[in-house]
């Protein structure tokens, strides 16, 4: 089966040529900040820049007919180890049950200077999707 992008107006497009969301084998592949649909960043805001990356994360699941309950791993990246606690509070509120495999990594930096959480996520939605 071939790879099929996948894109929401719900999230800011992107300004380079990287797919919103992509979907192959069933296996829905998706990385979002926590940009704003206008592209601004809650400056400094661990907590509230990881509930946008999640909530971009959930429109482009939604969009390929899927929700939060379809992933099934994570990588979170944040740029500072004081933010891994508020990004923790909204991660486990966002997936308190069945949550999927995490990694968890401290960075130098994000695509921008004002990205401080960044959530790459992998979603299965089944060999039909």
């Amino acid at each position: 089966m071939p790879k099929r992008i996948v894109t929401s107006n719900r999230i800011r497009p992107f300004t380079v040529p990287i797919a919103q969301a992509t979907l192959a084998g069933g296996f829905m592949f998706v990385c979002c900040t926590g940009a704003r649909p206008d592209g601004s960043y809650a400056l400094g805001d661990a907590r509230a820049q990881t509930q946008q990356a999640i909530d971009n994360i959930r429109a482009l699941i939604e969009e390929a007919g899927g929700t939060l309950r379809d992933v099934v791993k994570c990588t979170v990246y944040v740029t500072d180890r004081a933010y891994l606690a508020p990004m923790n509070e909204v991660y486990f509120a966002a997936f308190a049950e069945d949550p999927p495999h995490r990694v968890s990594c401290i960075v130098q930096g994000l695509g921008s200077p004002d990205c401080i959480v960044e959530v790459d996520a992998t979603a299965y939605l089944g060999e039909g999707a």
